[in-house]
């Protein structure tokens, strides 16, 4: 057991075909062959943290940040084994929805990426250089939600009623989807004069926000991620440049002696 638990390869494997058998599953919600299916791999994943606990120890188990990552996923999981008592009187829409847990155990294949851990470490740089763009991002949303909630409430409350519809209808307007949609619908609905103003307003904050806004987000957030690498190039070019100083001293010293030994 030792071996297999604590193998990387045969564990990806597991999770690939617990993956596979939790996607037919879903053409086959009622059956209980499916449902067994995912009890088993959920309790394989159990009996796997609680061999490594035993192989590696405590202290060393939740050393490794992947440790962690593993137990929370499979944590999350084994609520679903309460499916297992769906044909008993125990029966409860809470109990089959905790079904949708078991999806949790496939998040176990990030582990598995090469070179995961530069990517996350990249992300966190990202996350940290970029987050006062990000909340001043989150404050222009929150300022148009406003303004755009005491203009167009009462013309157009489908998409303006409230500051929460707002908010989520400037963000679909910024992101993109759908761009064009309510500002016509607000054009048709107020005067010709108002009408052009808010078209060339949406018009404005779409650029603004929309195209450069999100751009400037996106270019600072991959520029973070790939300066962690542009660092270790330059390290390794200065490693260089020292070796090859060292040998063209070397070089001249040797060169210099042969020089006095001929005089």
């Amino acid at each position: 057991m030792k071996k297999i638990f604590t193998n990387d390869r045969i564990m990806l494997a597991l999770v690939l075909i617990n993956t596979l058998f939790i996607f037919v599953g879903g053409y086959f919600d009622s059956s209980r062959f499916f449902v067994w299916c995912d009890a088993f791999f959920t309790l394989l994943f159990l009996t796997e943290i609680f061999v490594k606990l035993r192989v590696y120890g405590w202290k060393a188990y939740w050393k490794d940040g992947w440790n962690k990552f593993d137990f929370i996923i499979t944590l999350l999981a084994v609520p679903s084994l309460c499916n297992l008592f769906a044909d008993t009187g125990l029966t409860t829409h809470f109990l089959l929805s905790l079904r949708a847990l078991r999806v949790f155990k496939s998040f176990r294949l990030f582990k598995f990426i090469p070179n995961i851990e530069g990517l996350v470490k990249g992300i966190k740089l990202a996350m940290r250089t970029s987050l006062i763009v990000c909340i001043a991002f989150v404050v222009l949303l929150f300022l148009v939600s406003i303004v755009s909630t005491t203009l167009y409430g009462n013309i157009a409350p489908e998409y303006f009623g409230d500051p929460g519809i707002s908010l989520f209808t400037i963000f679909r307007y910024l992101s993109g989807d759908d761009w064009a949609t309510f500002p016509l619908v607000i054009s048709k609905r107020t005067p010709d004069l108002v009408a052009r103003l808010t078209r060339a307003g949406y018009a404005i904050l779409y650029f603004f926000g929309g195209v450069m806004g999100l751009s400037l987000v996106n270019s600072i957030f991959v520029d973070a991620m790939a300066h962690d690498n542009n660092d270790e190039v330059l390290a390794k070019l200065e490693q260089l440049e020292k070796k090859l100083e060292e040998h063209q001293n070397i070089h001249s010293g040797a060169k210099s002696k042969n020089e006095s030994g001929s005089n």
